[in-house]
């Protein structure tokens, strides 16, 4: 199936009616996920989990959560480090943070990877490695392009970009 996300909206195509939305409060990172009949709203987020003061900056303490209206976790996401920047393997880089290339995400009970190829290419792999959801951006035309080779509920379609965008938002650099 493919859809598309325009301006934070989920559709089957440009001029379909609209499967879901995602809307968020200026600076905040929790999203709100609406579907058309309005009956529930889903919240993305992201939770710090206790870490050692030396370990305080590290995105491996941080989980990604989607949410239904009855605070039920839906799926949860936890990034990693990229292979070649993992700071157990090569210490932590002196001048920037270190790549955030990957997600390992729990869905009804069914592990997958979400892998961050660039900023604009993702994919969502099975256990299997076999990739059963890709988010590509559309380029200059603007909105971005979702193929799924497995059924998913629009909820968690848009749960999983969030999620894309949480991964982009680790690579960015900080100014203090």
């Amino acid at each position: 199936m493919r859809y598309i996300m325009k301006s934070g909206i989920l559709s089957i195509s440009e001029n379909a009616k609209k499967l879901a939305q995602v809307t968020s409060a200026f600076g905040k990172m929790k999203k709100t996920i609406s579907l058309p009949d309005g009956s529930v709203q889903y919240q993305t987020d992201i939770d710090i989990m206790d870490a050692p003061a030396e370990k305080r900056g590290d995105v491996r303490y941080r989980v990604y959560t989607l949410t239904n209206g009855n605070d039920q976790v839906l799926m949860v996401a936890h990034p990693g480090y990229a292979k070649e920047d993992d700071p157990d393997m090569v210490a932590w880089p002196m001048c920037r943070t270190p790549k955030v290339d990957h997600a390992d995400i729990m869905i009804d009970g069914v592990t997958y990877l979400l892998v961050m190829h660039n900023s604009q290419n993702y994919a969502l792999k099975d256990g299997k490695g076999t990739s059963v959801l890709q988010i590509m951006h559309k380029g200059i035309s603007g909105g971005w392009t979702i193929e799924t080779a497995k059924s998913f509920s629009a909820q968690v379609i848009c749960g999983l970009f969030i999620f894309c965008r949480y991964i982009e938002q680790e690579n960015e650099f900080i100014i203090v």
